[in-house]
């Protein structure tokens, strides 16, 4: 059986929504997000970076959040939460799926580094308020453009809903889903209501 490697609130929460909305059994390997679980020696054979999300699929062992989601996709989809591949559609559907972790958590994991997980003696407040005005740019961003649709590809939910609906949990838990982006906060609502999500979250 499927086996993933979980932390609350971290990107692992992709993995566990996906499996939800899919249907797909798994066994949850829960962990603590602290040294004594995730730099583990036990842990740092499976990634050894020591980070979450990691998954183990009948000994097939990967890392990174996109990369899982596209491999569960593939084995197990059916053509499920993404549009038919090669239509303007699926390009769509992969920008926005790909802006989730490559454009948008960059900023995030920064405002993460130096407002709370770092010690405070080796935070830089800099860092955390030039990405706390990136985030901020990207909020803009999806705000208009989730402005006549309910989803980010439209009218149907997809993968790429998984990986920026992790982005905006934690844009809540920073403080940053402010009433200046009305349409994000009408699309995160929409996908709390969701039962897979309220597993994922728990």
């Amino acid at each position: 059986m499927l086996k993933i490697y979980h932390a609350q609130n971290t990107r692992s929460v992709r993995i566990v929504w996906l499996c939800e909305e899919l249907g797909i059994p798994y066994e949850l390997k829960t962990m603590k997000f602290a040294p004594e679980d995730l730099q583990s020696e036990a842990y740092l054979a499976i990634h050894p970076l020591g980070k979450v999300p990691s998954i183990d699929d009948d000994g097939l062992i990967l890392n990174e959040s996109g990369a899982i989601a596209q491999y569960l996709l593939a084995k197990h989809g059916k053509g499920q939460l993404e549009p038919k591949a090669g239509t303007p559609e699926h390009g769509k559907y992969l920008h926005w799926f790909h802006f989730a972790e490559a454009t948008f958590m960059g900023p995030l994991g920064n405002i993460a580094q130096h407002s709370f997980i770092r010690p405070e003696d080796q935070r830089i407040p800099q860092v955390a308020a030039e990405a706390t005005e990136s985030a901020k740019k990207m909020l803009g961003i999806l705000d208009r453009e989730l402005a006549d649709k309910d989803y980010i590809c439209g009218e149907e939910f997809t993968a790429a809903d998984v990986m920026l609906g992790y982005d905006l949990l934690l844009c809540k838990l920073f403080g940053l889903l402010t009433e200046d982006y009305p349409n994000v906060n009408a699309y995160f609502a929409l996908l709390g209501e969701r039962p897979a999500f309220q597993k994922a979250t728990a």
